[in-house]
């Protein structure tokens, strides 16, 4: 059955944010975005704050390197040489001259509304249907009600503050002033100006140039009628237009000639669209209320016309250098913000991170070339949005799985959308490119087996020598899984490609992954797992990459139980946040249900403020891990709600399971329209434990594989187009299906009734509703 829209906002809404007071720190600000621009609310009214924030306001130049000892062979030898601080000097190419700039997101403007006094009391709700904020600032002059969106189309923040008291006008100013000592002195040492300020035509703008060329314009506007304040606010750079001042004050002209209401109606519908994509329900309400806020975070990063997700997402640290200089990491932020994108049924997110990293292919095989001296493709690990590198540890930054695994996302996109022209134009090109370089790397050893002579599993042994070796876990499962996905890329488009006899070679003389009759995988050449490590990147074969599965017979189950038994025994002491729901996709992915809620419970307990905002460290010592830390990056939330997905719906290796791994503690789940491989949205419930039925709706037609929840039974397959009934039995059905039709899987014996059928959609209770936001009391 279909699930009303007003049905889904009263079970979003019950997870809405509240702030029952002031946030103090922009760690703990209401969030609002648009995939463009985005804002941070925070403060207590004296000034109330507005970060203020924009994907592609970065500095661009890069760190000069030397030419002749860049590459590989001298990488290779100096590794041979032991010469760690060489390595480290050359290829991490760290500025020693503080007028030296380097690539990096810039920090930006912040938006300050004064009302004149601190706030007597302050409440505000971030209802994530809606994308909108609101609240009541009580001040010594009188009560002001507000409101706070980013637009979801128009790439405009909207401030709306009504019930102002007579003759009460609160100051309202953008600017840069709140910046810390550390980032005025960066800026001016790399040739930055003090930003322009001015108004036209009753808007007012900052303008900040850039010393290599470019710009970023804010520009705002008031209108004050009676009681009321609005103010309209955008963000515009070069990329945008030439002309960005301009640009800014047409973009707000065209905004304030809206009918308020319906600007803010336009707002409200295409978040209404995105949530009607998919649902979800789960007897955990504080991880069911995470899942939304972070589905509710992804829908404000992402738009498919703009620019990835990058470490903070549209949240950059307020008045502050950005860590990791905000850059997109390829090693793993990456692609654990957008793994939710896929079984959420949001295809459309991903869009933006394809064509961006396509675009920077032709950089990146001029890259290869230059650093390797052979055909290929080579991405870095740090990266800004163009493709350029960001300096960092050599050993990351020259691993070449960086691109590999990028491209598994592609990979990823046509498994389920189904969508041919993808798969030729965007995939196909990129995964090709990228395992050339592969090809060119792999050596024959005295055993006649291909071997990886040197790469690095990422983060382990951080920019030492020691993290340098061969046939490293990570790199060989990337390169099956390319060979796999290449070949059948290559078959299913009818291409004719020269590179395929190699790949094919590879298939059959590729070494074996390295393992230990005790502990399993190890990370490479004679290297096992020897203490708590973070990333768990030799485990990479298992998830993301499928290509050591618990079907792949008693051998691969044997490797598998030995891995992550050793895994487990070396604790987490070592991990950061996004490790735990990492750790619940890996645990789901073995069948093990029980730690995957454990994974993503402690994650919960440790790792995120009041607004979810995922912190990487323990600051409040819950003793899960030794870091304290508490910088922060979307992508282990993003990658939380992934994992809450892969419990309730699997779909790897073509075959649909139905709550696959659900724990002990779990009875009962729902979730309509999560999206399976092969282009399938897939319906379920379960009740005590059992599975009452399964719809499938099949978008590109073709054979679907479910693995039976009733494998003892006899089963109903009811085409619901025309009502026919097929008998199946087995522990797998199978049964093909047509393009726009839907279908209906149950236990003969137990037909669904209506009840069954209708979708779950729970009223909690008081202690079970708004768990994030920041309380009076703390509630976590």
């Amino acid at each position: 059955m279909s699930i009303c829209s007003e049905d889904r906002q009263r079970l979003i809404n019950q997870h809405d944010m509240i702030w029952e007071r002031p946030a103090s720190r922009w760690l703990d600000a209401i969030p609002l975005a648009n995939g463009h621009i985005g804002t941070l609310i925070w403060g207590d009214g004296h000034p109330l704050k507005v970060s203020l924030d924009k994907y592609d306001c970065w500095e661009l130049r890069e760190v000069p390197t030397d030419a002749e000892k860049y590459n590989y062979q001298t990488l290779r030898w100096l590794v041979e040489q032991e010469a760690d601080q060489d390595i480290n000097r050359i290829f991490w190419p760290k500025p020693e001259d503080p007028a030296q700039p380097y690539p990096t997101r810039l920090p930006m403007p912040r938006l300050a509304i004064d009302f004149g006094s601190d706030c007597t009391e302050f409440t505000a709700r971030l209802a994530l249907h809606s994308a909108t904020a609101s609240g009541q600032i009580s001040l010594p002059a009188g009560s002001v009600s507000w409101s706070v969106y980013a637009h979801a189309t128009y790439k405009i923040i909207v401030i709306e503050l009504n019930d102002l008291p007579d003759e009460f006008s609160p100051s309202v100013a953008v600017g840069l002033d709140h910046l810390n000592d550390e980032a005025k002195g960066t800026l001016k040492n790399w040739g930055y100006e003090p930003a322009e300020t001015g108004v036209a035509e009753g808007i007012n703008w900052l303008r900040q140039r850039f010393p290599a060329g470019g710009e970023y314009v804010v520009a705002w506007m008031e209108q004050r009628h009676g009681s009321s304040l609005r103010v309209l606010l955008t963000i515009v750079t070069h990329n945008d237009d030439p002309n960005p001042l301009p640009a800014a004050t047409n973009l707000l002209e065209e905004a304030i000639s809206e009918d308020p209401d319906e600007l803010h109606a336009e707002h409200c519908a295409w978040w209404q669209e995105f949530w009607q994509a998919s649902m979800l329900h789960i007897p955990d309400t504080r991880l069911e209320a995470l899942y939304y806020a972070e589905m509710y975070k992804l829908g404000s990063s992402a738009r498919p016309e703009g620019l990835p997700i990058s470490l903070q997402g549209l949240w950059t640290i307020d008045s502050q250098m950005p860590p990791w200089s905000g850059d997109y990491h390829l090693d793993m932020n990456v692609q654990e913000a957008y793994w939710p994108v896929y079984t959420s049924n949001h295809l459309e997110l991903g869009h933006s991170l394809y064509q961006t990293f396509y675009d920077d292919l032709p950089l990146f095989k001029h890259q290869c070339q230059r650093l390797f001296d052979f055909e290929g493709a080579w991405s870095g690990c740090s990266i800004a949005y163009d493709g350029i590198l960001v300096p960092c540890w050599a050993t990351p930054q020259f691993w070449p799985g960086n691109g590999a695994w990028l491209c598994h996302m592609y990979w990823l996109h046509w498994l389920y959308s189904q969508d041919e022209e993808f798969l030729r134009t965007r995939a196909y090109p990129m995964m090709s490119a990228f395992m050339l370089t592969y090809l060119n790397l792999l050596e024959e050893g005295v055993d006649g087996k291909l071997h990886l002579p040197l790469s690095s599993s990422p983060e382990w042994e951080g920019p030492n020598r020691a993290a340098w070796g061969a046939d490293t876990t990570c790199d060989l499962g990337l390169i099956k899984w390319l060979t796999q996905a290449l070949i059948e890329t290559i078959e299913r488009l009818d291409i004719d490609d020269p590179d395929a006899p190699r790949w094919r070679e590879v298939q059959q003389r590729l070494v074996d992954y390295l393992q230990d009759d005790r502990r399993g995988l190890l990370i490479k050449e004679d290297t096992s797992l020897s203490r708590s490590h973070r990333h768990h990147s030799h485990l990479m074969p298992i998830h993301p990459l499928g290509v050591l599965t618990i079907d792949d017979g008693p051998g691969a189950r044997d490797l598998i139980t030995r891995s992550i038994g050793h895994w487990r025994g070396q604790g987490a002491g070592q991990w950061t946040g996004w490790s735990f729901p990492w750790a619940s996709l890996i645990a789901s992915r073995c069948g093990l249900g029980n730690m995957a809620w454990q994974m993503l419970d402690l994650y919960a307990n440790a790792f995120i403020t009041c607004n979810t905002f995922h912190i990487n460290g323990d600051p409040r010592w819950f003793g899960v891990s030794y870091a304290d830390y508490e910088p922060m990056t979307v992508e282990g939330g993003f990658c939380a709600a992934a994992a809450i997905m892969e419990m309730l719906l699997q779909s790897w290796g073509g075959k649909i399971r139905l709550f696959p791994t659900v724990p002990d503690r779990w009875h009962d789940g729902y979730f309509t329209d999560l999206r399976a491989e092969g282009a399938f949205l897939v319906t379920s419930r379960l009740r005590e434990e059992q599975v009452l039925f399964a719809e499938v709706f099949s978008e590109r037609g073709g054979p679907c594989r479910v693995v039976s929840p009733w494998p003892e039974q006899k089963v109903i397959l009811v085409s619901l187009a025309d009502a026919t009934e097929t008998m199946l039995d087995g522990a797998e059905l199978e049964f093909s299906t047509t393009a726009g039709q839907r279908y209906r899987l149950y236990p003969q014996d137990q037909p669904p009734t209506d009840e069954d059928l209708a979708p779950v959609l729970p009223t909690y209770d008081a202690q079970n509703k708004h768990f994030f936001g920041v309380k009076r009391l703390a509630r976590f």
